[in-house]
């Protein structure tokens, strides 16, 4: 499964860890003209100008999806030196503080927010880059695991084919695929990344360790998930190494967090207050019950 080091008590099958990656090919393929309808004056007025940036930008676009590949900080660094390459494609973010731009989706903790499809398709030496998914799991004894990367309108097999400079390795009985697999153990003296043989299929990093793997696995006969990902005991300082977009992400994740808890307190204050209300005003009904009983 696309969540390999997940437990079934976490994942307990395929289709249901495809819910943190909007596992409905159905509903990935129609969101693509959905998006574009919404703009259809304004593609309509712009189409001749869009070909011509994108035609123009296609070489730095190649470029950034060749960056991507290293599953690192390398693609983004690509996305912040030339960000008008991906404008016709997808809307991006900027974090000014953090001198980063990312491609940003609408929550990484929601499954169904945690994906953009793009406003028209990347060609890719023959590949259809019509997504880009960023997930992030939390669990509490397991790890972190992020996970990165592109909805291709591809099947597994065009994929492989394309991107043949990989070793691709059969992960599980869902044709699923990995790549490029390292290990990080941090017991290690000196600790650093070398190639991990035992990329296995539900079996969580031990502590201590930080897993990276190139996932390639199908969503339906027609569409493929083509996923970096980190995961494993990793601290924030690792993980900005690798995914500097996370640091002004996990800021709004902090601040969400802090603002649902403010409505907590306020909820649980309302409530107590509601409470006492109606605490101090049963007494006065007893006494005139009283009075009139007199």
């Amino acid at each position: 499964m696309l969540y390999k080091k997940i437990p079934l008590i976490v994942c307990i099958s395929l289709a249901s860890c495809m819910a943190f990656a909007q596992s409905n090919p159905n509903k990935q393929t129609t969101q693509t003209p959905q998006i574009a309808s919404n703009k259809t004056d304004t593609n309509k007025s712009n189409s001749q100008s869009n070909t011509k940036k994108t035609a123009a930008d296609k070489p730095n676009v190649d470029k950034i999806i060749d960056a991507f590949f290293t599953c690192d900080n390398q693609f983004f660094q690509k996305i912040t030196q030339n960000p008008a390459a991906l404008t016709p494609y997808v809307d991006l973010a900027m974090a000014e503080e953090e001198k980063i731009t990312y491609i940003p989706v609408d929550d990484v903790e929601d499954n169904e927010k945690n994906t953009v499809m793009f406003k028209t398709p990347i060609h890719y030496k023959g590949l259809t880059i019509t997504g880009y998914q960023n997930i992030y799991i939390r669990t509490t004894f397991l790890g972190q695991y992020f996970y990165w990367g592109f909805i291709l309108d591809n099947n597994v097999n065009e994929t492989k084919n394309v991107l043949n400079q990989f070793n691709w390795n059969l992960y599980n009985k869902q044709n699923t695929y990995v790549s490029q697999s390292q290990i990080y153990d941090s017991t290690d003296k000196p600790a650093k990344w070398q190639q991990n043989p035992y990329t296995i299929d539900n079996i969580a990093p031990k502590v201590g360790t930080i897993e990276k793997t190139l996932y390639l696995e199908p969503m339906s006969d027609k569409q493929v998930h083509l996923l970096c990902s980190i995961q494993g005991d990793i601290d924030k300082e690792m993980l900005y190494q690798f995914r500097p977009d996370m640091q002004p992400i996990n800021k709004q994740i902090a601040a969400k967090w802090r603002e649902k808890q403010k409505l907590n307190q306020q909820t649980k204050q309302q409530e107590k207050l509601e409470s006492e209300q109606k605490s101090n005003s049963q007494p006065a009904k007893d006494n005139t019950s009283k009075g009139e009983a007199l």
